[in-house]
């Protein structure tokens, strides 16, 4: 994948986390974050491996220090998003 700041190429890998990953806007606390506890402006971007880590695809630019992910569709439940 190319950079969309610098055009350079990007190297693919992975981030990972303890119990979930999520995107918190700032000034938000995403402490005691979990899977069944979430702020309601959090977003969900990891995949849940049993209780324990979350990880999601991501590229990074070397140059430019950016990650690049993409942002799960939420899941429905019970006629509400998750």
């Amino acid at each position: 994948m190319k950079c969309p700041y610098c055009q350079k190429e990007m190297r693919f890998g992975h981030i990972s986390a303890s119990n979930v990953l999520a995107w918190t806007p700032d000034g938000e606390s995403a402490v005691g974050f979990t899977r069944w506890a979430r702020s309601e402006n959090s977003v969900l971007l990891g995949k849940w491996y049993g209780l324990v880590d979350a990880s999601v695809d991501a590229y990074l630019c070397d140059d430019c220090r950016k990650v690049i992910i993409d942002v799960p569709k939420p899941k429905e439940k019970k006629g509400k998003q998750i």
